[in-house]
């Protein structure tokens, strides 16, 4: 049960608000495919959290109601669909205000309120991580959120995440399979909407942190700066015209950081409307919010291209990097390919013909079809889930030359640069020499804490960056791994633009001689899919693998977030196995984990199939051996051919064959993801039910 607390205030009225029903959208997940609004009271809340197989499963919340529309990828919340606001949500990750400290300011502000701890609570490396939710009463309007958001991030000082002033952000609500249950304590008080008195304390949402405002100049000059701003810009347009929430913010922080480049004159207004116009037609905002208007969205970016100018941007910023001792080195010659031609009408800018393009050697590998030399990668997750086994896994069978989740290998020294629990790191290395044997080109360092900070000497990046440069300018090792990036990066800002970039211009540092860089990162709190910390880091990346916590059979799965060296949809799964490595100081035995690799298509769970869910996931499998599976060819298929029903009526068999997929999901033998068939990882299937029939038709 909730832990109540209840402190008598001169404004409390009789009723309290927390028995006060209000209107809660609730969404299947954070992609909000499915929405189901409730009237609920806070205290109806508190004591209705539902379970999920995993983070990513979570029910989603948000006080208010929605309209019901959908955006045209599917989702259902979104600004334009975002109708009333019955209540305001806050979310704190800072890590160091205790749920009792939260809620206590509450209660002597008079504020009604539900405090609820994450999943991320007290994990390590966390800290405290909770979120608030206040009941108005009576709903207002979404224009109105901000100003109450504000109030409630004044009386908890300020402390409330940039996001939790997004207008249409959700929050995961319940508890994960497994995990110990949240902390919910319910604070007796006055509706927030009726607490004026707390309006001189209000605090905003805080501006966004670029670091000291740099002084404008013209880098119009420096062809490589000029390249990365126009990288910047496109990657910008892409992300604006596949975002369908928080359009406007997205657009405003888009902008925002584009103007800092204008002020530097590496871009200019006509090429940034050019690129985010579409963009912005794409996502559907020109439409819904700008009311077809292209003046109004020009506006809203003329606006932010003005005030991001008064913050100059360097996108590749040298004051601390001098690669004057690499003018010379010839080792990676082999990746630039032959000379090019210049010309004189280019003035003097190097170009290759089409006929030189043809002539290209082909491109080497590390890993075929995943990681090739001198790219930047990330392997990233939540915490526990498996980065940390599969990291030196990989690293440790590129060492020998071997197939690594059956994937071919390029043999070569291998760096392993542990910065976080390196006791526990040399353990596992120790279990991975039992298992597979010999490696004697891995190297694990495991004395490296600061990449991060600049050097002593103007030009030259921290001592321990230094001394692996020299060691990679030595050996010239195949690959670099850094875990994590965090433990790496002491003093980091992850979302901050220059920040990040600077991690990029490290990794690029590393592979100067050929090596690929992989980094051990941590993913999104919202979204997961990404590595955390600002776009700019995604963005650079050439290869991302995001492993997914094991499943109830035990199995983890890589997923494949970006591959510019194959396809995504390569197939890596693996159990948490162990061995015994020594004995400890009292002589009791010592065990290490270690990454066990499945076979390919490995089934999640060993679970009771029908003859005619057999039949239908073996047609899965079949289509599935010679790449994606679209839904509907696979019920056509399975329906058409009788794979699953011989019946003589057709729609009788499409039935069945709807039956048997229903059964599939909901026994976690496969996932559907955007009209595709895939292996499964952890979704939560019960409680929304698709409607299906005729899918096949």
């Amino acid at each position: 049960m909730p832990e109540n607390v209840t402190l008598s205030h001169s404004k409390t009225q009789a009723g309290s608000p927390l028995d006060h029903p209000i209107d809660v959208a609730m969404f299947k997940d954070r992609r909000a495919m499915s929405i189901k609004p409730k009237t609920l009271s806070m205290r109806d809340l508190s004591t209705a959290l539902p379970t999920a197989v995993s983070k990513d499963a979570m029910r989603h919340i948000k006080l208010g109601r929605f309209t019901g529309e959908p955006t045209a990828k599917g989702s259902y919340r979104h600004n334009a669909a975002h109708e009333s606001v019955s209540g305001i949500e806050g979310d704190y990750d800072a890590g160091t205000m205790t749920v009792e400290q939260a809620v206590g300011a509450l209660a002597c502000a008079g504020v009604a309120a539900m405090v609820y701890t994450t999943p991320s609570h007290q994990q390590p490396g966390k800290g405290h991580r909770w979120r608030v939710l206040c009941p108005l009463s009576t709903d207002t309007t979404p224009s109105e959120r901000q100003a109450l958001l504000a109030r409630v991030n004044g009386v908890l000082g300020g402390t409330l995440s940039t996001e939790s002033f997004t207008p249409a952000q959700s929050y995961a609500f319940g508890a994960v399979k497994g995990d110990p249950a949240p902390d919910v304590r319910l604070v007796d008080g006055r509706y927030l909407d009726q607490c004026v008195d707390l309006d001189s304390a209000a605090i905003g949402k805080p501006a966004p942190d670029r670091g000291e405002p740099g002084i404008a100049q013209d880098l119009s000059h420096d062809t490589f700066r000029v390249e990365k701003a126009k990288a910047m810009l496109e990657s910008a347009a892409e992300r604006l015209a596949n975002t369908d929430i928080a359009r406007n913010d997205a657009l405003c922080r888009e902008a925002y950081l584009l103007g800092g480049l204008v002020a530097n004159c590496l871009l200019d207004r006509e090429s940034i409307l050019e690129a985010l116009l579409p963009a912005m037609a794409e996502s559907g905002y020109s439409d819904d919010h700008a009311k077809g208007d292209v003046a109004e969205v020009e506006r809203v970016i003329d606006t932010q291209l003005l005030i991001g100018a008064k913050e100059p941007f360097d996108p590749a910023p040298q004051d601390d990097f001098d690669d004057d001792d690499m003018l010379d080195d010839p080792s990676i010659d082999y990746l630039l390919g032959p000379a090019p031609v210049e010309h004189e009408s280019t003035g003097g800018l190097p170009f290759l013909t089409p006929g030189q393009c043809a002539d290209l050697p082909a491109r080497d590998y590390v890993v075929k079809r995943l990681i090739t030399p001198g790219q930047i990668g990330c392997i990233f997750g939540e915490p526990g889930a498996g980065k940390s086994l599969i990291a030196p896994r990989v690293a440790y069978e590129i060492a020998q030359g071997e197939s690594t989740f059956g994937l071919r290998t390029k043999a070569g020294p291998v760096f392993y640069v542990a910065c976080e629990d390196q006791e526990g790191m040399a353990g596992r290395v120790a279990a991975l020499h039992i298992e597979l044997g010999d490696a004697d080109t891995f190297h694990l360092f495991n004395t490296v804490g600061d990449m991060f900070s600049p050097g002593v000497i103007k030009g030259k990046g921290s001592a321990d960056l230094e001394a692996l440069r020299k060691a990679a300018r030595q050996i010239r090792p195949q690959l670099i791994v850094i875990d994590t990036l965090a433990m790496a990066m002491p003093g980091l800002e992850e979302n901050d633009a220059a920040g990040m970039n600077r991690v990029v211009q490290i990794g690029k540092r590393l592979a100067k001689f050929g090596a690929a860089v992989i980094f051990v990162h941590h993913g999104t709190k919202a979204e997961g899919n990404t590595p955390r910390g600002h776009s700019v880091f995604n963005g650079a990346l050439d290869f991302s693998v995001m492993v997914k916590p094991a499943n109830k059979g035990g199995i983890v799965r890589g997923m494949i977030r970006k591959n510019r060296n194959g396809p995504p949809d390569l197939d890596i799964a693996f159990k948490i196995g162990s061995h015994r490595v020594g004995k400890d100081i009292d002589g009791e035995p010592v065990d290490a984990p270690i990454c066990l690799p499945c076979d390919p298509g490995q089934a999640y769970d060993k679970v009771k199939l029908t003859e005619a869910e057999r039949a239908a996931h073996s047609l899965f499998l079949e289509m599935a051996a010679n790449g994606h599976v679209d839904e509907s060819e696979w019920r056509k298929r399975a329906t058409d051919e009788y794979h699953v029903s011989a019946s003589d009526d057709r729609d009788n068999r499409r039935r069945a064959v709807t039956r048997a997929f229903k059964g599939l999901l909901k026994k976690g033998q496969i996932a559907t993801v955007n009209g595709l068939l895939t292996f499964p990882y952890a979704v939560e299937t019960d409680d929304f039910d698709d409607d299906v029939e005729g899918a096949d038709q």
